[in-house]
């Protein structure tokens, strides 16, 4: 089976399983509060995007008190499944030679403190989620049918 479909699948599933266990969830406004304390956070960022490939990125999101959410700061170099790499043992996909810029200025993410994520990537364009929030793991299908994942390191 091809990888791609394979991920797509197994994130569908946990996508759908993990929106059936809500019991005792709270409020993004609870869940996210301990991360917008005006320091620096690590995140990663998973999206499966509707024709199936896979795109990853990680980095630090910044506190801005004007407005009072989390943005980037720099240019999450971005990786994909579908950029590939042969090597003696088969094909790799997320070729680290072939990342991507996905900013070249702040604010190309805005997480606010509701759980609501805009986002414009240079390999994405601009697009809005609003996420469930579970403390560890925060997840949501954006308006242009991405699946998004949003995890605090």
């Amino acid at each position: 089976m091809n990888f791609n479909k394979l991920l797509v699948i197994l994130s569908t599933i946990l996508f759908f399983t993990s929106s059936l266990i809500k019991i005792g969830e709270a409020s993004c406004l609870e869940q996210l509060a301990g991360y917008f304390n005006q320091q620096n956070q690590n995140v990663q960022l998973t999206f499966v995007r509707p024709q199936g490939d896979v795109v990853y990125i990680s980095n630090t999101l910044s506190y801005y008190y004007y407005g009072g959410f989390l943005t980037n700061g720099n240019s999450f170099p971005a990786l994909f499944s579908s950029r590939t790499k042969t090597t003696a043992s088969g094909v790799q996909p997320f070729d680290v030679a072939q990342q991507q810029t996905s900013f070249f200025d702040r604010s190309g993410i805005v997480l606010k403190k509701d759980g609501s994520l805009s986002m414009s990537a240079i390999w994405s364009g601009p697009f809005n989620v609003n996420l469930t929030c579970t403390g560890s793991l925060n997840y949501g299908i954006a308006d242009n049918g991405y699946l998004v994942s949003l995890q605090f390191k």
